[in-house]
């Protein structure tokens, strides 16, 4: 028989360990599979979610946006051609639902959602990718105005001749940022600790530079001529905002897509606009979320992206907890933790 069982939220900014609770097979609605997840990848908003009590409508709750496994179910209206019952997949789960949150065993989802994960890559490389890539590219294309390579073009784009700044880039959105801008044909400007710059350059990067060094700014300048306007800010804080307004050369301006409301939006200037977006965004714009998920899948069938970094959480979901500290002590740098579904003790 199968388990069905779910890492649980019990109640709002809950301080106690998350244990896990069974749930029974969920009805699935027009439209919706049920997928048996193999790996399943935390991201900073897991947290925020939990401490801060954001995005919780109901308690008890399931959070969780990124989930790899195989399909267990479909639900009415799924067309076989589309999704079928063992395909490997992964997706950027709704969270609408306890049911479609990530840390559990089974997750409800849709196509709109979802690729097929290419035996090329595993479960737990396939894990890290959805809702980072998803905010990547809504930031590339709602933030920054840029019309991202279609599914049937040659790729890499040939070169624009016109430089693009990923601030954070070792970050998992800065990652996929980077290769994202690189394959639509920009020189790539990046900034990261030192430890990670052989990574960063490793997915297209042409120019990395320490954000910790004091002249990283006239360092950005000096590359980029005149011609920096597009700036994606991945860390997303106030003074993260005021270095990537002092990197634009552009005499125009330019645009600055950041991933977290904090920004003061006063920083921006008449010339200089900051853009919150976020992966949410490719599902208030469906045609952003079309977009970059039919590229997604040619990416991967191409095997042309490179996911994250793995570090694999000892315990699978019994592990979340310590994955949560780790996360709140600011010690995940330059890696994304996984957890295996198989490894816990249920």
């Amino acid at each position: 028989m199968p388990v069905f069982k779910a890492l649980t939220i019990t109640e709002r900014k809950q301080k106690t360990p998350l244990t896990l609770f069974d749930f029974e097979e969920p009805q699935l609605g027009e439209g919706e599979f049920l997928v048996e997840n193999v790996a399943v990848a935390q991201n900073p908003v897991d947290i925020k979610q939990l401490d801060h009590d954001v995005r919780i409508p109901s308690i008890p709750w399931t959070n969780g946006g990124d989930i790899a496994g195989k399909v267990y179910k479909v639900g009415p209206g799924v067309a076989e051609e589309d999704i079928k019952v063992g395909d490997r997949v992964i997706s950027f789960v709704s969270q609408k639902t306890a049911r479609h949150g990530g840390y559990q065993t089974h997750s409800i989802t849709d196509i709109t959602r979802t690729v097929k994960l290419p035996d090329s890559y595993t479960f737990e490389e396939g894990s890290t990718i959805p809702l980072t890539f998803t905010t990547a590219g809504a930031g590339v294309m709602h933030g920054l105005k840029i019309t991202l390579p279609s599914p049937g073009d040659v790729l890499p784009l040939k070169p624009r001749g016109e430089p693009l700044l990923v601030w954070g880039g070792s970050s998992s959105v800065g990652s996929y940022a980077i290769q994202l801008a690189s394959l639509a044909g920009f020189e790539v400007i990046a900034t990261a600790s030192k430890a990670h710059h052989d990574y960063v350059k490793s997915l297209g990067a042409q120019h990395v530079f320490d954000y910790h060094d004091p002249n990283v700014i006239e360092q950005i300048r000096q590359v980029s001529g005149d011609k920096l306007s597009l700036v994606y800010d991945t860390i997303s804080v106030n003074e993260t905002a005021k270095q990537c307004i002092a990197s634009i050369t552009s005499p125009t301006g330019g645009l600055i897509a950041i991933i977290r409301p904090v920004v003061d939006p006063a920083l921006s200037t008449p010339t200089i606009k900051i853009i919150p977006t976020g992966g949410l965004k490719a599902f208030e714009f469906p045609e952003i979320g079309a977009a970059l998920f039919g590229l997604l899948q040619t990416l991967l069938n191409r095997k042309l992206l490179k996911p994250n970094p793995v570090k694999v959480v000892d315990g699978g979901l019994n592990g979340v907890n310590d994955g949560f500290d780790l996360g709140r002590k600011g010690k995940i740098s330059g890696e994304k933790l996984v957890y295996r579904i198989a490894d816990t003790k249920f």
